[in-house]
């Protein structure tokens, strides 16, 4: 049993030897990995006036949306009153509502 613990310590060691004396591969993996997942650059171009990416067409919301949101409680009878005038002026009632708001400020 001892001879086995022995030839085990051995074995291990020259296990560690190997690792240490063998280049590290995973570096190059990496550097590899680096350029294959570099986009390429989407050129808009044009220094006329007008020329170039159009608004909104890149990622996110357009500079000009409106992206913050607001919860307002209603009452039943306040609600009801703003359903009524949304559906006579034939505009959703979230519009209406950003009108009402954006008017009072």
């Amino acid at each position: 049993m001892a001879v086995r613990k022995a030839t085990r310590k051995k074995a291990a060691k020259k296990k560690a030897a190997k690792k240490k004396a063998a280049p590290k591969k995973s570096a190059k993996k990496k550097a590899g990995k680096k350029k294959a997942s570099r986009k390429k650059a989407a050129s808009w171009g044009g220094q006329r006036p007008g020329a170039g990416r159009p608004k909104g067409s890149g990622q996110g919301p357009s500079p000009d949306s409106r992206r913050n949101r607001v919860a307002i409680m209603f009452t039943d009878d306040e609600l009801a009153t703003l359903k009524r005038k949304a559906k006579k002026q034939r505009i959703p009632l979230s519009t209406l509502a950003y009108e009402l708001v954006s008017r009072s400020i």
